[in-house]
């Protein structure tokens, strides 16, 4: 116990070689032969003490040398004691930056940093370091940053962490103006603190170091933690410099593949043909009369209520007893129905040819009548148009014609092409913040749509574009 303590790895071994016992613990507290035991202490092994004191390589011989890694706990006996794990734990480091950035004392990190960083463990010095020792700032040096050992990055590192946890936003930029890298971890609290307490320059600069804390396989805390965050500054921002960063970065993260293609589903025909094509419109046989812009249009209950949940409720209800009857149609223009009625007596879509300025309103029909097969081919057809001056219509219409697939293209289309539309005209922007879709979240959708994409390239294991599109 003694040689871990006194961190005296030499004296380990040996005791060790000569067939020390590894897990030997110190006696309870208030035992009648060891009375000075410390409470706190009790039950610990030689483990126990190295972990507590930060000893690694003492440590380290232990654990190869088979030490029981949970010390003198055991889960079969009541022994009031900490595992090293847990000591390692609440001990921390106790390196004095750390303290220092913890508790945001900014004017004594300075002081620490203008003195040589001492090293934390025994490290070859080269010649070169070995003359910058006890040099002033910025003298002998024409970088613009100063140069440190591995374990004084690692110091700072961990004094970063700290300024970080505890929201000390000055502390965290100014190491890492020393030229210590970020971590995902720390950029994220950093972000966050300069967010809530409004400050655009600060947050502009962390967007700026975005490719630097970018992970190659972006992790869980990326996509759910920091994702959230960065959309939820592009909602709130009003700076148009922060919100064309945050589009950048959207469009970085969701990739230059391909955006998935809306493919039409439908059936090439569904179980063939209903009625000869001929009886579209023709008074022969005719048993129900549509009136569709003051035209009649002549069809048969067969073919119309086993194909439409809408036209079956219509032509069953009240209005439609008696007689032959005639339904009313409105809002519906008379060639837009005959497309559909051709779609319902020649059972898909492989005849139509519609132009493509009836596509939209086509789409609006097929959801009104309740037809699958027609909304899909619509989805298909819109798909191949969108484009920067139409997304925003056709998103809308997506929306509220339950084109879904249609909608999940849009927002791929947004997510690739956000900066150039953010900059084309007020359109999108008027769509993203200004609640255009009543009733729907736009960047909340946006936000699932990136993660969903994120998921699918990790679990096919694609690789974040290797030359990603610069920051602004």
């Amino acid at each position: 116990m003694l040689a871990a303590i006194n961190n005296d790895d030499q004296s380990l071994q040996a005791l060790l070689d000569s067939g020390a016992s590894l897990d030997v613990e110190t006696p309870a507290s208030g035992s009648l032969y060891y009375p000075a035991v410390n409470g706190e202490c009790q039950y610990w092994t030689a483990l126990t003490y190295a972990a507590a004191k930060g000893h690694v390589r003492c440590g380290r011989i232990l654990l190869e040398r088979g030490a029981n890694v949970e010390g003198g706990a055991l889960l079969s006996e009541e022994k009031c004691t900490l595992t090293p794990l847990q000591e390692t734990t609440q001990r921390g480091c106790f390196s004095a930056l750390s303290v220092v950035a913890a508790h945001g004392h900014r004017a004594i990190l300075q002081k620490l940093l203008s003195q040589p960083l001492a090293s934390v463990t025994k490290e070859v010095l080269s010649l070169e370091e070995m003359l910058a020792e006890g040099t002033l700032p910025n003298q002998n040096n024409n970088s613009a940053t100063p140069q440190f050992s591995k374990s004084q990055i690692k110091a700072l590192q961990e004094a970063m962490y700290q300024s970080s946890e505890n929201n000390h936003l000055d502390i965290t930029v100014e190491i890492r103006s020393l030229g210590i890298p970020w971590t995902l971890h720390c950029w994220m609290h950093s972000l966050r603190a300069a967010h809530e307490a409004r400050l655009d320059c600060v947050i502009d600069q962390l967007l700026q170091d975005f490719l630097q804390v970018c992970p190659d396989e972006y992790s869980s805390q990326f996509v759910h933690e920091c994702l959230p965050l960065l959309f939820n500054i592009f909602r709130y921002s009003k700076k148009e410099g922060t919100t064309l960063l945050l589009a950048d970065i959207f469009s970085t993260c969701y990739g230059w593949e391909p955006i998935k293609l809306v493919k039409d589903s439908s059936p090439v025909t569904t179980s063939g043909s209903r009625i000869d094509p001929k009886y579209v419109n023709n008074p022969e046989l005719s048993d129900v009369t549509f009136r569709v812009e003051g035209r009649l249009f002549y069809a048969h209950k067969i073919v119309l209520v086993t194909a439409s949940p809408r036209l079956r409720a219509m032509l069953s209800s009240k209005l439609c007893e008696g007689g032959l009857p005639i339904v009313q149609i409105n809002d519906i223009r008379y060639h837009i129905f005959e497309i559909v009625m051709k779609f319902l007596y020649q059972g898909g879509c492989q005849a139509l040819e519609p132009p493509q300025e009836d596509i939209l309103e086509l789409m609006a029909a097929a959801n009104f009548f309740q037809l699958e097969g027609l909304l899909r081919y619509c989805e298909t057809r819109c798909a191949t148009m969108v484009a920067l001056d139409n997304v925003v219509s056709m998103y809308i219409h997506a929306k509220v014609y339950n084109a879904m697939q249609l909608l999940e293209y849009c927002q791929g289309f947004l997510m690739q092409n956000m900066v150039a539309l953010l900059t084309y005209d007020d359109s999108v922007k008027r769509l993203l913040f200004a609640k255009k879709v009543p009733n729907h979240d736009v960047l909340g959708g946006l936000l699932s749509t990136l993660q969903s994409r994120i998921k699918i390239r990790k679990s096919h294991n694609f690789n974040v574009p290797q030359t990603p599109k610069p920051i602004i």
